[in-house]
């Protein structure tokens, strides 16, 4: 899993159910999956993004 997690974090294409995210001033990049959006606590971490 690490390996797979590894080459769509560096690869610069989202792969189909996932989506970038880009945090923090030097716009570190994290791929997400789509499930997490139902998430309550990923939820709650988007609010406070706001």
């Amino acid at each position: 899993m690490a390996i797979r997690l590894h080459r769509i974090v560096s690869s610069k294409k989202v792969p189909k159910g996932y989506f970038a995210v880009y945090v923090g001033e030097n716009q570190k990049r994290f791929v997400i999956p789509v499930s997490f959006l139902s998430r309550p606590l990923f939820q709650d971490l988007l609010g406070m993004s706001q």
